[in-house]
Order: structure tokens, then sequence, then C-alpha cells
């Protein structure tokens, strides 16, 4: 049985959705056009559920990762990403208070909270429904609510709270204190968990979920002890284990002896079949849909109505997709650069980035050569090879090229997760190297592409045949989260002992990695337990949130560390080639976003955040 929320699709759903879910400005000032409660009854009770649960968001978190210091999502139309990277984001944009703009950023999260309290407020009132089923869809649409309300708060700290239907506020509605808020929220969501069964069903959520959110909120608002004892519960009685992946396919196997070319098992004393076993067990969580460590997901058709346009679209670049890929949002180097050595504990000797520009041409020139056959002439394509048949003339002595030393001997996940230039991708494309074209745009501008939450076998080819929507779900939350918000949150309470070392070695044990250090202070530990979440949960949203949380001297339990907002977000990020990528700023005001003019303009008691 699935374990994660299923986006049930039901005829009708769209025409209610689009009746609630309205650019009615809602809480700027009074909402226009609404959708009118007396018109729902208990018939609508299921549509009506199902469009709380269609507000789950999906694979569009990766572009939150944008926001920080893990991607760079280039174009303005995709995502706000560049503008916050860069410290020159104003009240035009928008991340969960106004209009929807971006695809890759928040729409209005007050019409999806207006969902919520239209069935909170009026399930009572409807015939034909039990009362058991009433007091949980209510839970249900709170957990849902107070999710909404959670990424309010981290974005804008000061937010209103509306927890009933409301059509009209006369002299606006001023923001109530983030204190208040977060308290708020974690009550809401302890009440809905006392609730809401501890037994799974599809399509619902149910305790353990509603404690793995719990469990979030409390981690970035800073209340350890509560993010301790939520995570403690999931993993103790949500039933989840982490994603083993099995066999492997032949697509996998190819890429398997690639990647077992780049590691020096025997100098590391590291188990050779375990380590690249676990390569695909951390890769294959987002290939196989409801797996035991997912606990809530957001579910996909392969159609051109239900389907993830990202997957391929978004995270792929043209080369490795039959059909448009655009690499909208593409990793850069300073995440590649902070995945651990192999041994999982040290940072890697890596070298500067103007010698490894170098690097990279040069090896690059050396496959353009080859490229150009026996008679060295390009222009004479009867001999020519491909850039992957060329490669693979050299395959067996790429790893002593020195551009590729950044790679050797690296953390499993790093293979899991980014594709780099030169590397396999029979996951992809079949007997295929990836080869970064520089001089087009939509190779990412990054010299990277994700490679763990990409691409699919459930694909539909739509809109003219020049598109892939794929019906893969994308996880949102997974017990990986719990292990290490457990670790960190127990860290900071009591101190890091052998419960942590037992949760951060299951994440180990299943990506083939040597164990997590012992013995370590309280501060090394907090430090070492933050990388490990960014390796762990790269380009899964989160980083955005992290490193301000890091930064918060009232949220990060008296230590900033080394991956703090002010510390990482610094300087200019390069592609393999010297042409510019992420430009990192940062700036105290960066802590919160604006609120947006429209919205102010509308709301005269909106008033904004320092620094805008």
């Amino acid at each position: 049985m699935k374990r994660n929320i299923y986006q049930s699709i039901l005829f009708g759903m769209l025409s209610l959705i689009t009746m609630v879910g309205c650019s009615d400005d809602f809480m700027e000032k009074a909402p226009q056009g609404s959708l009118d409660p007396s018109k729902i009854d208990g018939s609508k009770v299921t549509e009506l559920l199902n469009a709380v649960y269609a507000e789950i968001p999906g694979s569009d978190n990766v572009f939150i990762d944008g926001y920080a210091d893990n991607a760079y999502s280039r174009n303005s139309w995709d995502s706000h990403g560049v503008k916050i990277q860069s410290n020159t984001v104003s009240g035009s944009e928008s991340f969960g208070y106004g209009d929807w703009a971006s695809y890759g950023d928040r729409g209005n999260n007050f019409s999806s909270i207006r969902v919520c309290n239209i069935l909170i407020d009026k399930i009572d009132e409807f015939d034909g429904v039990d009362e058991d089923v009433r007091n949980i869809t209510k839970a249900e649409a709170r957990v849902m609510r107070a999710w909404h309300y959670t990424n309010l708060t981290l974005f804008y700290g000061d937010v209103a709270i509306v927890d009933s239907v409301a059509n009209s506020f006369d002299d606006g509605l001023p923001r109530e204190p983030a204190e208040k808020v977060r308290e708020w929220i974690l009550d809401e969501l302890e009440d809905a968990a006392q609730i809401l069964p501890e037994a799974n069903e599809p399509a619902h959520f149910n305790r353990a979920m509603t404690y793995a959110l719990k469990a979030r909120a409390a981690y970035f608002f800073g209340d350890y002890a509560t993010a301790e004892e939520a995570a403690r519960y999931v993993i103790d009685n949500g039933g989840y284990s982490l994603f083993y992946s099995g066999d492997l396919s032949d697509q996998n196997l190819k890429d398997r002896e690639y990647f077992k070319r780049l590691m020096d098992f025997d100098a590391l004393g590291i188990d050779e079949e375990k380590f690249l076993d676990g390569i695909f067990n951390y890769r294959n969580v987002w290939n196989v849909d409801g797996n035991s460590e997912v606990i809530i997901a957001k579910e996909y058709m392969a159609s051109e109505d239900y389907g993830d346009f990202n997957r391929i679209t978004s995270f792929l670049s043209p080369n490795l997709s039959s059909k448009q890929a655009w690499a909208t949002v593409a990793p850069i180097q300073d995440l590649v650069d902070d995945y651990w050595a192999a041994d999982g504990q040290t940072k890697p000797a890596l070298q500067d980035i103007p010698t490894r520009i170098d690097n990279y041409k040069a090896l690059r020139e050396e496959v353009a050569t080859i490229q150009a056959g026996p008679d060295g002439n390009p222009d004479e394509v009867d001999d020519n090879l491909t850039f992957s048949q060329a490669l693979a003339t050299i395959i067996d002595e790429l790893p002593q090229r020195p551009y590729m030393d950044q790679y050797l001997n690296r953390d499993s996940r790093l293979y899991a997760s980014i594709v780099f230039p030169f590397a396999s991708v029979n996951t992809f494309v079949d007997d295929l190297y990836f080869e970064y074209i520089h001089s087009i745009n939509n190779y990412g501008q990054s010299g990277f592409v994700f490679g763990k939450m990409s691409g699919g076998d459930d694909v539909v080819s739509v809109w003219g045949d020049a598109y892939y929507m794929s019906g893969a779900d994308f996880p949102v939350i997974r017990l990986a989260e719990m292990l290490l918000i457990y670790a960190e949150a127990h860290t900071q309470t009591t101190g890091y002992d052998g419960t942590v070392t037992t949760e951060l070695n299951k994440l180990r044990d299943r990506c083939g990695m040597p164990d997590v250090p012992a013995g370590l202070s309280k501060e090394d530990a907090i430090n070492f337990i933050r990388r490990e979440r960014r390796i762990e949960l790269a380009g899964e949203g989160l980083r955005y949130f992290d490193i301000r949380l890091y930064e918060d001297d009232k949220r990060n339990g008296g230590i900033k560390g080394d991956q703090a907002a002010s510390v990482v977000m610094k300087g200019q990020t390069y592609d393999p080639v010297g042409n510019k990528s992420a430009l990192k700023v940062w700036d105290e005001r960066l802590m919160l976003m604006p609120i947006p003019t429209s919205s102010r303009d509308k709301n005269p008691l909106l008033d904004q955040n320092e620094g805008y």
C-alpha cells in the first residue's frame, strides 16, 4: 500500500479548483468573485478535499534551491532565483503572498488557504456526512492550511492568520508577529495529529505525515525539542524505511561501470559492491513511485493535464532528451564541491577554479581532436566521431585527466545526484556521455544538470509531440529528512551521542558510504550534520530555508557554523569554461522576502519587511 499522498483526480475537480483558486487577492484586502460556500453541499466534500490536496507542492520545489547556493535558474520568466541570489529582489516578486508570476515560484498561498477554510467552516453544515468523517476531514484541511502558513512565515516572517472563511476586510488586514504565527502552526498540527488515524489510508494525511510536517516546521522555527520529538515519532511509528533499489536496469549497470573507474576502492578500504549499489539505492528513490521511504509526495499522471513538466524539460539539457529540454534550473559548482570525499567526513582537496577551467578546456580539446577523425579535419565528416564515440576511446584513461580529479573518490551521492561533464548518462540516453555545450543557454549555464530527480520511464508525448510529461511522483517529504532533523535536534538538545550516529548511519548504509564519525564536539557535530543535510537533500527545495535558519541567532541554537547564509552566499560562480553562472550576494534584508507591492496597494495595513 502506498504511504504517500495521492493526487486524486475526480470529474468536476478542475471546475471547483477554478472557483476557489481565483486571483482574488485573499488576505490582501477583500476577495472578489470567490466561491460562495453556501453553494457547497455534502456531495462536494470529496471534490473539495481533493482541491485541498491538489495544493501539495511538487517538482517546482527544485527551483527554490536556485534561491541559494545549490542551483542556478537563469531566466526571470522561470524563477526569481537570480534576483534573490544577487540581492536584487524587490516588491515586484511574490513568494506566496501575491499573484503567481513564474512557474518555478509560488503563487498565492492565501487562495489555497481559503479552500481549506471553506471545507473546515462548512462541512458541519453538510448533510449525509458521518461525524467521524467530518472531524477527520477538517483535520486534514487544517494540516494543509498549516503547511501553507509554514511556507508563508518562512518567506515573510509576520503574516496574517485567517482561520475561517472571510470575505471582507474593509479597513485592511495587518500581519501577526512571526512568533505567534509559528506557535499557532505547531498547535494546529498537534491538534490535527491527535484526530487523524495512525494507520495509512491512501489519499489522506495520517498522524505520521502530520508529525513529519510538524518536525520540519519546528526545525525551521528553531524549536529543537519539538522537532526532535515529532521526528522521533515518525521514525518509530510511521512504518517507513529507507529505499534500496534491488536489481538494476541495463542502463544503470553501464553507468555503474563508469563510476567504478572513478574510485580506488582498495586504497580507501571501501566495499566496492555496496558503494556502487548505493549510488542507485539513492538515485532511484525518485524513480520508484510509492516506495517505502516517501512520506508525502506530489503524484502525477503521464498526461497532458496532470503530468510533470519539470522532470525532463526543466531539469535536463537538450542532448539528454529526444524532445524539448532546457535545464532551466541546474546545480552549480558550489554544491558539487561540498560533497564529501569518499571517506564521508573530510573535504576533498580541490584545484582552484582557474586551474580547473584550464584543465576542462584541455580535455575538451583532446576529445574534439579525436572527434575530427584520422584526418584531423572536423569539416570532413565521413570519418568524424560523435562526442560520446570519441570519449569512449579514452574512457579507461579518463580518470587520469587532470580535470577529472575533482570527481575521483567522492561521496556516492554526488555520482547519483549530479550529471557532470564527461559523465556516463546511460540512465537517460544509451551509450552517451554528457557533453556540456556552453554556447547554448539551454545547457543551464552551470556545466551540470540534476540526475537524481530527472527523467523517468513513465512519460507521454504532448503539445505537438514536442515535449514529454512525466507521470513519476515527486517526493516532498521522505524519511531521510526526518533522520537528519532528529540528528541535529537531538544534538542541539542533548548532544552528539549514539542515538544520533545510529540514525545518520542508516543514511550511510543505504548509499554505501562509511559510517559517520563518533565523538564530535557539539559545534563540530552541528556543522557535520548540516553538511550531511545539504548533500542528502540537495535539490529538494530546502536549502534556501536552511541557510537562513543557520544565520538567525534566535533560531540556530547558538551555532551559526560554516553553512550559514552570510558564509556561503558570497562571490561569483563559474561554469567549466569560465563563463559566469550564479552571482551570490548576501545582505541581512534577504532573511525575509519583500511583501509584493501589488498586495500592499490593496491592503494599507500591510507593512513592508526591513530593507525593502
